[in-house]
């Protein structure tokens, strides 16, 4: 027969297990905080364009905006890609495309001329990665950023 101390040891025991087992449960599944409004806005950026120009998102100011983080080795960005220029062409006045490419900039020019693209591309790896990650995306592409005029971030697309 156990006795009650063995018993009650055992009964401590599994209450402090439980006990640290329920207070990591909560934090590993508890609410992250809220986003920093940062993540809400269009972010101040500057990058070099495919041809070397330096491009500011100052010049986005007042416009509709839809960036495209992408990489020539991503296939569905390369998918994608054909259907950004058709809506570039079809919404040039009320809309400005910018591809920002996760990727060497000789591989970007070279697809760039295979393809014909219509609108921007800038390129800097290291960061377009850290403007990702202010958006909340650790790498995956193609992702996908659509801003209001007034700069408000309204839609985004992982894949």
């Amino acid at each position: 027969m156990v006795s009650v101390r063995r018993l009650l040891a055992w009964l401590l025991g599994g209450a402090a297990a439980a006990s640290i087992g329920f207070f990591t449960a909560g934090v590993l599944v508890s609410q992250p905080e809220p986003a920093p409004d940062t993540l809400n806005t269009l972010t101040p950026f500057s990058l070099p364009t495919s041809s070397g120009e330096s491009f500011s998102s100052d010049q986005l100011a007042g416009q509709n905006i839809l960036i495209n983080f992408w990489a020539t080795w991503c296939a569905p960005c390369r998918r994608e890609i054909p259907l950004l220029m058709a809506t570039q062409a079809l919404h040039r006045e009320s809309l400005a495309i910018v591809g920002i490419a996760v990727d060497e900039l000789e591989l970007v020019l070279r697809f760039e001329d295979e393809v014909g693209m219509n609108y921007v591309s800038l390129v800097n790896r290291n960061e377009a990665l850290s403007l990702m990650s202010r958006y909340g995306n650790s790498g995956q592409l193609p992702f996908t950023l659509v801003f209001d005029r007034a700069g408000r971030l309204r839609f985004t697309k992982t894949g």
